[in-house]
C-alpha cells in the first residue's frame, strides 16, 4: 500500500499549478469515527489563502498553520470509496484487526515514511524550487502531531508549525 499511496500523492503534487504553495497537508481521520477505517486527505495551502484569512484569524501564525483557515481542497482522499478496500487489506496485513488502538499510530507511521521518501526523492524541491513541509495532522494539534511532523520533515522545515502546535 505504501508504494501505491506514495505514487498517487506524488502524481497529484506534480499536477498542482499554484505558485505560492507553502505547505502540503495530509489530514488524517477515521471514516465514520471507526478506528479500523483510517483515511488521509491530501491538500495544500497558499500564501494567497493566508492573506485572505488574516482578517478572521487571531494572527498570521493562526492563518498560516490552523487547518480551519486552509483551502480545504481534497486533491486525493485515500481510505474512502474505491480505496476503502485497500485500507481493510492493509489493516489485515499489519495484523491490526483486533488491535484497534494501534491502527491510527501505524497509519501515521506509514505516512511519516511516505513523507520522508517524498523529501528524499527531490520532488518538492523540483516542483516548488525549495523544500516545503508535508504536514501529517488531525483537526487538533498537540505534542504528538508536532513530533510526527519533525520525524517526517526534519526539525528545520516544520519549526514554525511546531511552535504553533505548542502554543508558543
Amino acid at each position: 500500500m505504501k508504494e501505491k499511496l506514495q505514487s498517487l500523492i506524488e502524481q497529484e503534487i506534480v499536477k498542482w499549478k499554484e505558485e505560492d504553495i507553502y505547505a502540503v497537508s495530509l489530514y488524517v481521520y477515521d471514516e465514520e469515527d471507526d478506528p479500523c477505517r483510517p483515511t488521509v486527505t491530501l491538500g495544500y495551502n497558499t500564501e494567497r489563502q493566508v492573506a485572505e484569512s488574516l482578517p478572521d484569524a487571531s494572527d498570521e501564525q493562526e492563518a498560516r498553520w490552523n487547518y480551519a483557515f486552509w483551502l480545504q481542497n481534497e486533491e486525493l482522499c485515500w481510505g474512502r470509496g474505491d480505496t476503502a478496500e485497500d485500507i481493510k487489506e492493509w489493516v489485515s496485513g499489519q495484523n491490526l484487526r483486533d488491535r484497534e488502538d494501534e491502527i491510527t499510530g501505524a497509519f501515521v507511521e506509514l505516512l511519516v515514511a511516505i513523507v520522508k521518501d517524498i523529501h528524499t526523492s527531490g520532488l518538492l524541491k523540483d516542483k516548488f524550487g525549495k523544500e516545503i513541509p508535508v504536514l501529517i495532522h488531525e483537526l487538533e494539534y498537540y505534542d504528538e502531531i508536532a513530533e510526527q511532523n519533525i520525524r517526517a520533515n526534519g526539525e528545520e522545515l516544520v519549526r514554525d508549525f511546531v511552535k504553533f502546535c505548542s502554543g508558543m
